[in-house]
C-alpha cells in the first residue's frame, strides 16, 4: 500500500518564521493520479484547468483564454478530494504546492489570520507557478452573518480581496476542498473566485474495484484471477463507502485472509 507519510523539501515551503501557525500539510512526492481510482473524468478536467494554465501560460495568452483562478472540491468525506490534491502537488514539481487546513490559519490573535494569509499569497506568487489547496475551507471562510464575530468576518473579507487580486498575482490557482459546500461564503463561489466546481459523490460498484485494486495490487496472495475475484466481492459488499472507508475494509479484509489462510489452503 502507498505510504502517505513526509514532506518533501521543496514542496510548500514559506519559511518557520513568517508561516509558524500554518505548517504545510504533509505530502508525499509518490503519489501521483495513479494513485486515485474512479475519478478520472475529474483528473482530466483538472489537468486541463490547473496544470496546463500553469506549465504553458504561453498558449493561453496566445488563444487570449482565461484560465479559471479558483477550484472548489465538494462532497461526502473520503471521497478522494485532499488525495486528489496530493496527487496534483506530485505533478506540479517544477511549481510549488501550499497546503493548508482551514481552521489552522485561524489565530487568537487579532489581525494575525490575515496576515497569514497575504504572507501565503505573496509566497504563491514569488514561486510560481503555484497551487494553493485549503483543505476544509468552510473553517476558514464559513458564510457570513449578522450573528458572526466580526473578526472571522474580517478574514473572509481578506481572502475574497486576495483572490479578486489574482490577475496581478501571475500564475497562481487556489483550490478549496469542503464537505460542506453550504457553509462556504457564497460570494467565494462567483466567477472569478472558485468558479469552477468538482462533487466527488461516493464511489459506485466499478470505481469501488478500482480503489480496491489500487489498494492491493501490491499485496501478496492478490494477484491474478483470485485477487481480482476477492476485489469484485468486497466492491460488492462496500455500497455507500468512500474511498477511506475502503481503504480500512480492504486491509481488514486482507487480515482475515490472512488468519484463515490454512483454511483456505
Amino acid at each position: 500500500m502507498p505510504d502517505f507519510g513526509g514532506t518533501p523539501s521543496n514542496l510548500g515551503k514559506v519559511g518557520e518564521a513568517t508561516l509558524a501557525d500554518a505548517d504545510p500539510l504533509g505530502v508525499n512526492s509518490n503519489v501521483t493520479f495513479d494513485s486515485v481510482g474512479g475519478l478520472e473524468d475529474h483528473i482530466t478536467a483538472l489537468k486541463e484547468m490547473t496544470l496546463l494554465p500553469l506549465l504553458y501560460p504561453e498558449l493561453f495568452q496566445r488563444f487570449g483564454l482565461t484560465p479559471p483562478r479558483g477550484v472548489l472540491f465538494h462532497g461526502p468525506p473520503g471521497t478522494g478530494k485532499t488525495l486528489l490534491a496530493r496527487a496534483l502537488a506530485s505533478s506540479c514539481r517544477s511549481g510549488a504546492f501550499f497546503m493548508r487546513k482551514g481552521a489552522d490559519v485561524l489565530s487568537k490573535w487579532v489581525g494575525e489570520a490575515e496576515r497569514q494569509l497575504r504572507i501565503l499569497f505573496e509566497e504563491a506568487k514569488a514561486c510560481q507557478p503555484s497551487i494553493i489547496f485549503f483543505d476544509e475551507i468552510d473553517g476558514l471562510a464559513p458564510v457570513r452573518s449578522s450573528r458572526q464575530d466580526q473578526i472571522h468576518a474580517s478574514i473572509v473579507a481578506t481572502l475574497l480581496a486576495l483572490m479578486d487580486g489574482m490577475d496581478n498575482r501571475g500564475q497562481v490557482v487556489v483550490i478549496g476542498a469542503t464537505n460542506r459546500p453550504d457553509a462556504v461564503d457564497p460570494a467565494l463561489r462567483r466567477p472569478g473566485r472558485f468558479d469552477r466546481e468538482f462533487y466527488f459523490p461516493l464511489p459506485n460498484l466499478a470505481a469501488r474495484s478500482k480503489i480496491l485494486h489500487i489498494i492491493t495490487k501490491d499485496w501478496a496472495g492478490w494477484e491474478g484471477e483470485r485477487g481480482e475475484k476477492a476485489r469484485v466481492g468486497l466492491a460488492r459488499l462496500t455500497k455507500g463507502y468512500g474511498g477511506a472507508d475502503l481503504r480500512v475494509s480492504g486491509f481488514l479484509f486482507g487480515c482475515s485472509l490472512y488468519e484463515r489462510r490454512d483454511e483456505i489452503g
